[in-house]
């Protein structure tokens, strides 16, 4: 669960803040495990809002998997997996 919390945490902030391409990191001490998020492209829905793509590699318990998605801002701020 704590981990789930530092990724949400650091998508949300890559998401809203990266450029296309620059990559955020988090580790959880406590369990070692850890990922990236990196913001790949940007677009807009029909009402203006900012939808990214991204590449998520993620690492738990030494093994790392690749994740990719595209999540787009909700209208309180918050980023919102699309698919």
């Amino acid at each position: 669960k704590a981990d789930q919390l530092y990724a949400e945490r650091s998508a949300g902030e890559a998401l809203e803040s990266n450029p296309t391409g620059q990559s955020t990191t988090w580790s959880n001490p406590d369990s070692g495990n850890s990922g990236t998020i990196t913001p790949t492209r940007t677009s807009y829905t029909d009402a203006g809002q900012p939808c990214r793509e991204y590449q998520q590699p993620v690492t738990i318990g030494g093994e790392t998997q690749q994740a990719c998605g595209t999540a787009c801002r909700q209208p309180d701020g918050s980023w919102r997996i699309a698919n």
